[in-house]
């Protein structure tokens, strides 16, 4: 019998910009500082969960800006074990000039002070799992102050280099905020898992690409439903002329694209748990250990992206652990690349993806299965390297058209191009 679970909902308000930036806290029933928060009702989500509880502890009117964070931690209810959910937000307060009023019995007092203040009463008086939250709030704030959504995550991969590289010299001190606020949360949500250590990553990085670091980058890639045999075999050939590491094809295509390749120095890849990453620890292994059998050198897995979206990183981490080790116990091991799709996630959730892509063992990071509504960005690239260092990899993947792309991915963390234009970037 699966342990019961009870779910609760909050965040930090803020209200105010820039230094005059205030944070509301409450003082709980036993005598604690902390931040209103409580159980999710029947038929509600996260969100909704969220706002109502700090409306009805304080009287003010939210809106929310980013998820925060989560923690969950056991507790006996009834005698029973409990596992305790809880989930914050980045929150606005509605109106700057309502006064808190603690409204609850479990509320002693609610009040707002100054963002340097509260963190300094907090982390006096405030409960310890909850001790990340000022950093990533601080590190979420600066990338909506600077607008780094747009600046820079939503750049496209065919603008000009001169441009990457102006928009990259701003947004990097704040990207850099955010993997040190993202590297603090999991230090402090799961202390059990070692995070890689921090590194110094260059980016851009220095050397002059030319059309055979695309070459020898791109992964020839045919993942569509309908493709069929006659073009797996069209895929093999050309990858085979161009001189492709590899081809990645679905599972139905390992063996016949290995035993097409077994002459040539183009190696197999395939994909597990694709393309919604809704599956099963024991069905990603079992995957595993039919397609390595077939001939498949690498393989890609999507992690259960609806579990990172709602900061459940415990989940994450427990599927890409078991792919991971699954692929050691193989001769030859295949290598095992982790699918984010980062289109679907928020910029700290991509951070936060890779450091457990790389916590877990796993060769590469990849962004994306080229089936959500986005693909590689330079900024999820980019923040992935920097998190991978020289431990593991990352493959840019989904909407990889042009050289310009080819060329701008590279040079912002990129080591594998996963792309169904294969043969247009080398031509």
């Amino acid at each position: 019998m699966s342990k019961r679970v009870e779910r609760a909902a909050g965040g930090i308000v803020v209200r105010g910009q820039g230094a005059h930036r205030e944070v509301l806290l409450i003082d709980d029933a036993y005598g604690r500082v902390t931040f209103p928060k409580g159980h999710l009702e029947a038929g509600e989500t996260w969100e909704d969960a969220a706002i109502r509880e700090i409306l009805e502890e304080t009287g003010i009117e939210t809106r929310i800006l980013a998820p925060l964070g989560r923690v969950e931690y056991p507790i006996t209810r009834d005698g029973a074990p409990v596992r305790k959910q809880v989930r914050f937000y980045l929150l606005e307060a509605i109106d700057s000039d309502v006064t808190p009023t603690h409204q609850a019995e479990e509320v002693r007092a609610a009040y707002f002070l100054p963002m340097a203040e509260a963190e300094a009463k907090h982390s006096e008086q405030g409960y310890a799992n909850w001790s990340f939250v000022f950093a990533k709030a601080r590190a979420l704030l600066a990338w909506r102050d600077g607008d780094f959504e747009r600046r820079w995550r939503q750049l496209s991969n065919d603008t000009t280099r001169a441009v990457v590289d102006e928009a990259w010299k701003a947004a990097r001190p704040v990207v850099e905020q955010m993997v040190a606020a993202c590297r603090d949360e999991l230090t402090t949500v799961m202390p059990e898992v070692t995070l890689p250590p921090e590194a110094s990553v260059t980016l851009p990085r220095a050397a002059e690409f030319d059309v055979d670091d695309i070459r020898f980058a791109v992964e020839h890639t045919l993942l569509k439903p309908e493709a069929s045999v006659v073009d797996i075999e069209n895929l093999c050939r050309e990858a085979n002329a161009h001189r492709f590491p590899l081809v990645c094809v679905n599972p139905q295509h390992v063996s016949h694209a290995a035993s097409r390749l077994a002459e040539s120095e183009t190696d197999v890849c395939t994909v597990v748990g694709f393309p919604l990453g809704a599956t099963s620890p024991d069905a990603l292994a079992a995957e595993v250990l039919e397609l390595a059998a077939k001939g498949a050198r690498e393989i890609d897995m999507v992690i259960p992206v609806g579990s990172l979206v709602e900061d459940d990183v415990w989940t994450v981490y427990q599927h890409v652990a078991r792919v991971v080790r699954t692929a050691q116990n193989l001769h030859p091991r295949p290598a095992i690349k982790v699918i984010l799709e980062a289109s679907a996630l928020t910029f700290d959730q991509v951070i936060k993806g890779a450091f457990l892509t790389v916590a877990a063992g796993a060769d590469y990071i990849k962004t994306s299965t080229g089936f959500h509504k986005g693909g590689a960005t330079l900024a999820d690239v980019s923040a992935m390297a920097m998190v991978a260092g020289t431990i593991s990899k990352v493959k840019a993947a989904g909407g990889v058209r042009t050289p310009t792309a080819a060329y701008n991915l590279l040079a912002y963390g990129a080591s594998r191009l996963g792309t169904s234009s294969g043969v247009q970037l080398v031509r």
